[in-house]
């Protein structure tokens, strides 16, 4: 599904990518972590568009998208949250969950005025669509609501649902359980875990480990821009490199180690 070679991408003279190679499966969710500082948001932002790698290739289902456009890679089903929950506060959850629908619209601007019968179909088409989504994600209650008087763990639930509306192949969470408490991070969990039904493939970067932990198939380090490690959840809990490079954060390595 993804593959990426030899990435590398600098900052003035800090290296944040240093040579980062591995592949995700199909299907599969696959856990990337590392302490503060080691490169996961940079890699997302690489694979997305967002920056340009300095060297080495991004390839998804095999088509080489390493200078593609951000948009260009997002029609082609790749789709990202963020650390910081993006949303148009002042839109309804609804409408931001629509937004999500909009790369399988065929209307223009002119149909969008004019409002031929397509087009009326299409819009409810979207509309039917994001609410099941809001249904799933237990937003129902708040469809009419202004997104931005949602609470924070909402508001991540929104994000995650806007990009399912935008049906991808490879979903990116970065961060998805950052700021929420124990029962939301419970929900979370489930949610992502009850996507592999979809067959959606799954990136994660998350500092909780028992979530990424329990929810991988597969577990990627990195520390330093450099992937250290990379295997089954287990191994990698055990792996010396690893515990060196979480070394001075003892609640990191007392969680890896469960």
């Amino acid at each position: 599904m993804l593959k990426l070679e030899n990435i590398r991408k600098s900052f003035g003279g800090l290296k944040a990518l240093d040579g980062v190679s591995f592949e995700v499966n199909p299907g599969e969710i696959l856990g990337l972590i590392g302490p503060n500082g080691a490169g996961k948001t940079t890699l997302f932002n690489v694979v997305s568009g967002i920056f340009p790698s300095d060297s080495g290739s991004v390839f998804f289902q095999r088509k080489n998208i390493t200078r593609l456009p951000t948009h260009q890679i997002a029609r082609l089903g790749i789709f990202r949250t963020f650390q910081n929950p993006s949303i148009f506060e002042a839109m309804s959850v609804l409408e931001n969950l629509m937004v999500g629908n909009h790369l399988q619209g065929r209307a223009g601007f002119f149909s969008a005025i004019f409002k031929p019968p397509w087009e009326r179909k299409e819009e409810q088409r979207m509309r039917e669509q994001a609410q099941a989504v809001l249904k799933g994600i237990g937003l129902s209650d708040s469809a009419d609501a202004a997104a931005g008087s949602l609470p924070f763990g909402k508001l991540r639930m929104l994000e995650l649902g806007r990009a399912l509306c935008a049906e991808p192949h490879l979903l990116m969470l970065d961060e998805p359980a950052a700021g929420l408490n124990q029962r939301e991070t419970e929900d979370l969990t489930n949610f992502i875990a009850g996507l592999r039904a979809k067959k959606i493939t799954i990136v994660v970067i998350e500092h909780d480990m028992s979530l990424v932990m329990g929810l991988s198939d597969r577990v990627a380090v990195l520390d330093q821009g450099r992937k250290i490690a990379e295997g089954a959840p287990q191994a990698v809990q055990h792996n010396p490199a690893v515990l060196k490079a979480y070394l001075g954060e003892e609640d990191w390595i007392k969680s890896l180690r469960r």
